[in-house]
């Protein structure tokens, strides 16, 4: 900025507020009075000139408002330069005036993949769904490639003779099929004798071999590569799998043809530390029985396997279901939906261990996330430093650039609900990345943060609201919300563009660090996580429910109990009959196919009775978030993350505290409770206290009046409650969320009480069984 008086000269930076907050459209008042959502992108023009008066009174360096352009429609804050005054002349230069559009079509339809319309679905066109069949047909292709059990074929070896001068450990140049290489000489191996070698295309093909000797060389990786060498267990026969843990990560390792227990494979992983030695021999490490995600170095793919101790999986590929080791991860298919904007996918239960996603990030064919740093990230211990490596990711990796182009929300206050959905909804999964202002129309406040935050909290407090008729209070848990089966009754038009809806505001919040109003069940993080689900999972939402299937595995002649595969819903006071399986209703349960019984109701209240409403939850997520990001943190990690860690009275939890068991006469002055709420009060941070709250209730959310209104599963008050037990009934405190309560042994001194709640709280996400 000049002015014409003095030539004093202020940097633009520092005296022209940006369209962030001042800037007017050029688009009509008219239009831009309107709800909806809006691009705003920089103008093709270059930067524009104007001659303006400071305002009579104005001391140097106050910050005044003057009107430019066309009709004086622009607004330009400047700070006026030392050697000015009032009355004085300035020439301003002004960066190119932002343009500001309405999103054109309105809101983007979903496309139903299930064939069936309704909800706010629309069928799928013929050209549409001709492409979806086509693109399926390329990935069942690649997948038959990718997991063929057929031996490679044999790899074409060159003979090289070592120069003279030449040692082991030094290297050497050679030219082979027409590209020159460096070989590292092998130990044993000296100057004038031959030796075999393939070149780094053909080593790069094959994920895995064998650890050769004299005769075997191993080219260099790339920096950015890790070779590790492990010894096969006893027992593992060439094509089957087991697990080990390499670079603080577990690994899926397959057995190559022809090589046999105590033989050496060696395969390369991506890692963070490029000071690494060229090859690093692996132990096995402890590995605690459950699910655990893996890598698998064939595909670098991300899945999960059962362990035992000794790194073998467990097989689970059986035909019987099995409570105790069976479980099942989500499988969502992404298809291309009628409207570009707005992509559509096919839900289903599968397997736990036969589904895969993604260990990396990828956009436009371009890797912005590499598996190196996501596994690098899961090695954090901490909660924030996860969250902050997240919104790091976030920010600036996957953000669009303000000057790219950001948008404008504009909604009435008065109709919060309706016009957001119409804004969002017009949004392609591009936009949903950019950077967004909110504005109330008729209030004069301008979106510095504050507005965002408050759209957040305002829509998902409609949203999961009970009375919206989308969402129903958890029968364990008052705080934790479960999704309606019967939310077409409450909303038959467009009941699953809320779903949608719902699932891009979670998923925009995470991605700019906001906070939502709604905590959900367990299992629904979990299903957001693609963590698995087994017939445990059942007991949160309906404990008396679970608790009758499970004790139908006790009984000797389930016959009698007149049992057949359908289950009764109540649809807002009217009973209907399910069936659970085709012809349900006619089939009986015999302890035959009881395994079968089990399984159908698990994958029926885990799932199918809300599948339509859960497949466009995930949607309208992953249309923001890339799912492999997610897999660092667990499913306690992700409820923090979109409700933020719950503001916790210690003193009000103490009070409104009953003490049963080992601990009814004492109460809170037994020597172990002190020791609790001294651990708790003095040494937890705000992470282990959330989590300590998540252990024993199943949720981090606080009633908004406090514990004394903590309910049970049966709706009634029922305060939290630590129970005494002793040692020889269970090692470590376990927790019974339906009933808010926490069995806390009594242990001996204050540092074991510490060392067991630590790892209790701390494993509690694995679903490992420390009884």
């Amino acid at each position: 900025i000049s002015s014409t008086v003095n030539s004093s000269v202020v940097t633009a930076a520092s005296s022209i507020n940006t369209e962030q907050s001042s800037a007017s459209s050029t688009v009509a008042a008219t239009a831009l009075s309107r709800p909806g959502a809006y691009s705003v992108t920089r103008s093709d023009q270059g930067s524009q000139v104007f001659r303006v008066q400071i305002p009579l009174g104005v001391q140097p360096g106050q910050v005044f408002e003057v009107l430019c352009g066309p009709g004086n429609s622009r607004s330009v804050r400047v700070r006026c330069p030392n050697q000015s005054r009032g009355g004085n002349y300035l020439q301003l230069t002004v960066p190119p005036e932002p343009l500001t559009r309405a999103q054109m079509g309105g809101m983007a339809a979903l496309t139903s993949a299930t064939g069936q319309g309704g909800g706010g679905q629309v069928r799928m066109l013929s050209e549409v769904l001709q492409r979806n069949i086509e693109q399926q047909e390329v990935e069942r292709d690649d997948n038959m490639l990718n997991n063929s059990t057929a031996p490679p074929a044999p790899p074409t070896t060159y003979m090289v003779t070592v120069p003279q001068g030449i040692r082991p450990g030094m290297q050497f140049a050679v030219d082979v099929a027409g590209q020159r290489m460096m070989v590292t000489c092998p130990a044993g191996v000296q100057a004038g004798m031959n030796l075999r070698i393939q070149t780094p295309e053909q080593q790069q093909q094959q994920s895995l071999h064998s650890s050769g000797g004299a005769n075997s060389s191993t080219t260099s990786s790339s920096t950015s590569m890790q070779m590790f060498e492990v010894i096969v267990p006893a027992g593992v026969m060439p094509g089957q799998s087991f697990s080990l843990l390499a670079n603080g990560q577990r690994v899926l390792v397959t057995c190559p043809p022809n090589i046999l227990p105590g033989q050496a494979v060696r395969f390369n992983l991506p890692i963070a530390d490029k000071s690494a030695p060229p090859i690093k021999q692996l132990e096995y490490e402890d590995i605690p029985d459950g699910w655990a995600r893996t890598i698998r170095v064939s595909d670098m793919k991300i899945q999960w396997v059962k362990t035992k101790n000794d790194g073998d999986t467990v097989d689970t590929q059986t035909t019987t279901f099995d409570v105790k080791n069976s479980a099942y991860t989500r499988k969502l298919r992404f298809l291309e939906g009628n409207d570009p904007r707005m992509r559509t996918g096919l839900l289903e239960l599968v397997p736990a261990n036969q589904s895969s996603i993604d260990s990396s990030v990828q956009r436009n064919g371009k890797q912005i996330v590499s598996y190196a740093e996501i596994a690098a990230a899961h090695d954090k211990k901490k909660f924030e430093d996860k969250a902050e490596w997240f919104q790091m990711i976030c920010r600036d990796r996957l953000r669009i650039e303000w000057n790219e182009g950001h948008m404008k929300i504009k909604i009435r206050r008065a109709h919060l609900l309706h016009d957001s959905i119409e804004a969002v909804m017009s949004l392609s999964p591009t936009d949903m990345r950019k950077i967004w202002r909110f504005e109330f129309l008729g209030e004069v406040a301008i979106d510095a943060g504050g507005l965002q935050r408050e759209w957040f909290q305002l829509v998902t407090e409609q949203l999961f609201d009970p009375d919206m008729g989308l969402w129903l209070p958890s029968a364990s848990n008052q705080m934790a919300m479960r999704i309606n089966p019967a939310s077409e009754i409450s909303c038959p038009e467009n009941h699953l563009i809320y779903f949608r809806f719902l699932g891009r505001v979670l998923g925009k919040a995470m991605f700019d660090g906001q906070i939502v109003a709604g905590h959900m069940v367990r299992h629904l993080y979990k299903h957001v996580l693609g963590w698995p689900i087994t017939f445990e999972d059942l007991e949160i939402p309906d404990e008396s429910y679970y608790n009758s299937l499970k004790s139908l595995t006790g009984m000797d002649n389930i016959a009698d109990m007149c049992l057949d595969f359908t289950f009764l819903e109540n649809d807002l006071g009217e009973n209907r009959s399910v069936d659970l399986i085709e012809n349900g209703s006619n089939i009986d349960v015999t302890n035959e196919n009881l395994p079968l019984f089990l399984e159908v109701n698990m994958k029926y209240h885990m799932m199918e009775r809300v599948k339509p409403q859960l497949n466009e939850l995930l949607l309208g997520f992953f249309d923001v978030i890339p799912e492999p990001l997610l897999t660092v943190f667990d499913f306690q990690e992700l409820e923090l993350l979109m409700c933020g860690l719950p503001k916790i009275d210690i003193e009000d939890w103490k009070r409104h505290t009953d003490y049963r068991g080992q601990f009814e006469r004492t109460g809170s002055d037994d020597r172990v409770v002190k020791w609790f709420w001294e651990i708790v009060t003095e040494e937890f941070d705000h992470e282990q206290r959330a989590r300590l709250l998540q252990f024993s209730t199943g949720t981090s959310g606080v009633p908004s009046r406090g514990f004394s209104v903590l309910q049970s599963n049966d709706g009634k008050i029922r305060k939290f409650c630590i129970e005494g037990i002793k040692k020889e009934i269970s090692l470590y405190p376990r927790s019974h969320t339906c009933f808010n309560r926490i069995d806390l042994p009594v242990y001996s001194s204050k540092n074991e009480l510490r060392e067991k709640l630590k790892v209790a709280i701390e494993s509690s996400a694995t679903g490992f069984d420390m009884e």
